[in-house]
Order: C-alpha cells, then sequence, then structure tokens
C-alpha cells in the first residue's frame, strides 16, 4: 500500500462511522465477505459496532456499494458516462437520448448515492436540523404516509399502495414497515429492482412489497382500474414524457377518494425565463439532480387537474424559517468528503472521474435554492374525487 497518513486514515473513519444512529434492519453480510471478511469474524464486528450504538446498516451499506463500484467494467463506466446526453434540455431537444439511458446512468449512480446518507437517492425536505439527512428522509416519508392516507400503526395490511419510480425500494419498505400496508414498486433499471427485492427479503418484507421493471412511460399500467388506496413519487417524474397522460394513468389506478403525493424538483416563482445567470445555474444544476425535464410546479399542477385530479396541498415542504435545503446538501457535502480519501489511497482512477462527475453543481445547488428559483422538495397533494377509500 502506499504511504497513508494516520491523520488522513483517522478522518475516513470518523467520516464512516460518526452517523446519527436511528434503529434500521439488520445489515446483509453477503457483499461484505467478498472483501475476505469470513462469517465469525463479520459476525463479531458487526455486532461490537452495534454495541456501542454505531449504524451498522450504513456501514454494510457503503461496503456493498464500494464492491458493486470496483466491479464495474469499463463498458458500464463508458454508457455511465454517455448518459449525461440525458442532461442536455429536456425530451424535446432531440439529441439521441432514450430510457436506455436512464438505466445506465442510475445502474452507477445509486451506489454512489449509496456511499453517502442518499441510498434512497434523494434530497429530503429539511425537515429537523439537528439529524442528519437520512434522518430527515425519514421524518419526511412518514408526514408523506399521513399524506396519503395511512396510518403509521401498521394495520393497514388491507391497503395497496404504488410507488412510481421506486430506485432500490427502500421508501416501499419503509412504508410497508411503518404502515403495514402491501407496497408494490415500479422502477425502469433491473439492478435496482434486484436490491430492492433482495433488501425486502432480508428484513422480513418480501409478503408485503412486490417489485417490478418497468418504466412509468410504458402505459396503461398493469392493474385494473381502482385498485390503490394510495400512491406517491419521490424525485422521479423528471423522466416522464408525458406528464398529463401520466397523472391519468395514475387517477385510473387509485380508488375513488385516494390520495397521491408528488415530490419533486420544480421551478418557483423567483425564476425568471430569459434571465441568462437563471438559466445558466439551471443548466448547470440538472446533470447534478439528473433531472430531463424541468418545469414550473404551476405547469405540474395544470397536468394534474387535466387528469382530474383535486389538489389538496401544493407548497415547499422544507420546514423553517427560509424554507431551504441547504444545510442538508451542504452536510452530505461534507460526508462524501471521506470517499475523496478513501478513493485518493485505495480506488482505481476510475472512480475519481465518476465521483468528479457527481460533485459538479454541488454549489450551484445550494445557490439556487438561496435564490429560490427551484428545489427539489416542493410536494403536491391529490385526491381521486369521489367516495373515500373503503376502511
Amino acid at each position: 500500500l502506499p504511504f497513508v497518513e494516520c491523520s488522513d486514515i483517522c478522518s475516513l473513519y470518523r467520516r464512516l462511522l460518526d452517523q446519527t444512529p436511528f434503529i434500521m434492519p439488520p445489515p446483509e453480510p453477503a457483499t461484505l465477505k467478498s472483501f475476505g471478511f469470513s462469517g465469525f469474524f463479520l459476525t463479531a464486528l458487526l455486532s461490537s459496532l452495534s454495541y456501542f450504538n454505531v449504524d451498522t446498516y450504513r456501514l454494510t451499506t457503503r461496503f456493498n456499494a464500494l464492491q458493486s463500484l470496483f466491479t464495474l467494467n469499463q463498458t458500464e463506466i463508458d454508457r455511465f458516462m454517455a448518459s449525461y446526453a440525458l442532461f442536455d434540455g429536456d425530451w424535446s431537444n432531440d439529441n439521441g437520448k432514450s430510457e436506455a439511458q436512464i438505466v445506465d446512468y442510475y445502474h452507477v449512480l445509486n451506489h454512489l448515492c449509496a456511499l453517502g446518507n442518499v441510498e434512497k437517492m434523494y434530497i429530503p425536505p429539511f425537515m429537523d436540523g439537528s439529524v442528519n439527512l437520512a434522518a430527515n428522509q425519514e421524518l419526511f416519508e412518514r408526514k408523506m404516509m399521513e399524506d396519503i392516507g395511512l396510518t403509521l400503526d401498521g394495520n393497514n395490511d388491507d391497503k395497496n399502495v404504488l410507488e412510481l419510480g421506486c430506485g432500490r425500494g427502500r421508501i416501499s419498505a419503509h412504508t410497508a414497515r411503518e404502515t403495514g400496508a402491501h407496497v408494490f414498486g415500479m422502477n425502469i433499471d433491473p439492478s435496482q429492482i434486484a436490491n430492492a427485492k433482495s433488501y425486502a427479503e432480508h428484513t422480513g418484507l418480501g409478503n408485503r412489497t412486490d417489485f417490478r421493471v418497468q418504466s412509468f412511460n410504458d402505459l396503461p399500467f398493469p392493474f385494473p382500474d381502482n385498485y390503490f388506496d394510495a400512491s406517491y413519487q419521490v424525485q422521479a417524474f423528471s423522466y416522464a414524457l408525458d406528464k398529463e397522460a401520466l397523472f391519468k394513468e395514475i387517477y385510473r389506478v387509485l380508488k375513488p377518494g385516494a390520495k397521491f403525493s408528488y415530490l419533486d424538483w420544480v421551478l418557483l416563482d423567483a425564476f425568471e425565463p430569459g434571465n441568462k445567470e437563471h438559466e445558466k445555474a439551471i443548466r448547470h444544476l440538472t446533470p447534478l439532480l439528473g433531472a430531463v425535464d424541468t418545469v414550473h410546479y404551476k405547469e405540474v399542477e395544470d397536468a394534474m387537474k387535466k387528469a382530474g385530479f383535486k389538489i389538496l396541498l401544493s407548497e415547499e415542504a422544507s420546514r423553517g424559517e427560509k424554507g431551504i435545503q441547504g444545510p442538508l446538501i451542504q452536510t452530505e457535502r461534507e460526508t462524501f468528503a471521506w470517499v475523496g480519501t478513501f478513493s485518493k489511497y485505495f480506488l482505481p482512477k476510475r472512480f475519481t472521474m465518476m465521483l468528479e462527475r457527481m460533485d459538479e453543481g454541488v454549489q450551484t445547488f445550494i445557490d439556487v435554492d438561496e435564490m429560490r428559483l427551484g428545489t427539489t422538495s416542493y410536494q403536491i397533494v391529490l385526491e381521486k374525487p369521489g367516495a373515500q377509500c373503503d376502511a
């Protein structure tokens, strides 16, 4: 090994473990064993860390992500880099962008995000400054569950819930665990669906979740009319080719009286079309967000109304005086600093290239957030008119 400063390793170790602990399911050790850990040593290691209140789930998730990134072949890396053509304008810019590039992008990005606290691949609304980003995600998700009519008592076993763009299925699993509902998750990336299924089985949620590979642009959905008691999406709809058609399909599969929660990247009223500074900032930011389509929240509302929905709530979901996400973004930026230290000494050079791509635009994200040009935490809650869902 190259010479490594002790201070660097100490800093790395602190960053790796210094996360606000909260209750999580037990970690899956299978991938860690590929690093050469014996079953006995691994069990002892995780048990001792748990004793000292270390979030072992987050630790093992990071090891698993490193393993997945380390074993990427050159073709997968090249496809990831080429997928950034997605963010050269919206879908109307015919530069060869396709849904296949979404798969190439997230096939790598989901592992990069898992190196920090963004395994769920979204920056949540700012809910509580005293806890970390992952805990803020859980706080928002509990609020969202209640917004769509679910109770947090585990007694919703007669409810069917649909998540669109479910990623690794961690929000689906959280929803099933908190509410007792049966959650169906759809995602375009086969590798993330495989991860979601594995996680659900490992955490005892296999019988309350159902994950399938499908684009939400592939209409109609494979579900009958009036099937779901609730539905939601979290920062996935910038990939929607036809928002009005998509909302009409969501309307079709929801029961009368059922609710839908939308949380996504939108432009706010302070954004001025034609303002070169504003437009440059948004263009610089969209690759970091993985956003193809950038629209004003009122355009989203119009598509929802045309689909037949009643809007119950439309607001910035971040709490606080300014309603900004900046503190969470900056904290996560600092969390990811350990990755740079680790890759400097132990990982192939291709990691630097991938991490640099991911880091581009972070300061712009903070600036756009401060200027209130746009936000990734705008929430709209909808209701399909009609009788309330059966209890």
